[in-house]
């Protein structure tokens, strides 16, 4: 595909057609936690991405998110504290948006130890909007 499709949405320009990066069973020590006893130690995360992205125009890496990316960037978050699962999540989209292709980021966390019986977890979606 030699151009991008792109549509006219109320004076936006718009990709016609997206798809979606996905990686599941991201498994990771995190330290992370808002009760006294998860400081200090590192607990079990599970962690799922899925980005919406514009399609390539040509079959090359360069033109898409590599998305060998993600466990690195959720690597770098779990080394400080994060209180919340939610605030964990929002900073791993937030990096994934960082890319230019990435036009929407939802990042799913369980955290098997929060509450005994279950997998407790959250999910966030963040999305890049045109402001022009």
């Amino acid at each position: 595909m030699d151009k991008l499709v792109l549509v006219q949405d109320g004076g936006k320009t718009m990709p016609l057609a997206t798809c979606q990066v996905m990686l599941s069973g991201i498994e990771l020590m995190a330290h992370i936690g808002a009760f006294e006893h998860e400081y200090g130690q590192a607990q079990p995360l599970q962690v799922d991405v899925t980005l919406t992205v514009v399609p390539p125009r040509h079959d090359q890496l360069d033109e898409t998110f590599d998305y060998t990316r993600i466990p690195a960037f959720a690597r770098s978050l779990a080394v400080s504290h994060t209180v919340l699962i939610e605030t964990f999540a929002l900073k791993l989209a937030g990096m994934c948006l960082c890319c230019e292709s990435v036009l929407e980021a939802e990042v799913r966390i369980g955290k098997p130890r929060a509450v005994p019986g279950c997998l407790a977890g959250t999910r966030v979606v963040l999305r890049k909007y045109d402001t022009g």
